[in-house]
């Protein structure tokens, strides 16, 4: 044990035959003669406190205060060093990880900004197609919206409605026969034609 330790009450130092030491929570060392029961308070401090005896195989956490400084510096040093090359290599792998995630997505990246960039030329042609039109005195025609907008206007269908026959068409001549076809050739006169009776 260290030159230094003494009993903070009647100053015993160790080997001693006699007595044994303790350490107290708060940090003060006695021998058995001056603390002689547990759960007193500090014989220093007077703080309430709880005692560790001291010997070889105590705590280590509590051998470290009793330890060579040069020792404690060495040891530590080489823990420091354990913690340093695990941070290190976990620090290169997660690095490694996330270069790999990035030089993936260059491309995409690269995709999106040109069409960013084409979007935000087509945005401006458009503005200036629309403040041109605005100038226009014919800005109100479909023509011109057609062209600013770049389309073309679809004609709307063709309806074709079929002409209907007439009652004299579906059956002349009181025949009974009927008319298959419609003839557009012809028209029906009422001009000149004798009382009670229409003719061609």
């Amino acid at each position: 044990m260290a030159d230094w330790v003494h009993c903070n009450k009647c100053f015993t130092s160790p080997p001693s035959q006699k007595v044994k030491f303790i350490l107290t929570s708060c940090g003060h060392i006695f021998c058995t003669g001056c603390y002689t029961k547990q759960g007193l308070p500090c014989l220093f401090c007077k703080s309430k406190c709880s005692i560790t005896q001291l010997k070889p195989n105590m705590n280590p956490d509590i051998q470290l205060f009793f330890m060579d400084p040069i020792d404690v510096a060495t040891k530590l040093n080489k823990q420091l060093l354990k913690v340093l090359d695990f941070q290190k290599v976990q620090r290169k792998n997660i690095t490694r990880h996330r270069l790999e995630l990035i030089k993936r997505g260059e491309p995409r990246v690269t995709e999106l900004q040109r069409q960013i960039k084409e979007l935000v030329e087509e945005n401006k042609r458009l503005k200036s197609m629309i403040s041109s039109s605005m100038r226009s005195p014919d800005m109100n025609s479909p023509r011109s919206f057609a062209q600013v907008l770049g389309s073309r206007i679809t004609p709307p269908p063709a309806v074709f409605q079929t002409p209907r026959a007439s009652p004299r068409s579906m059956d002349q001549g009181g025949s009974g026969k009927r008319s298959t076809g419609l003839d557009f050739s012809s028209r029906w006169s009422f001009k000149n034609a004798p009382s009670g009776r229409c003719s061609r």
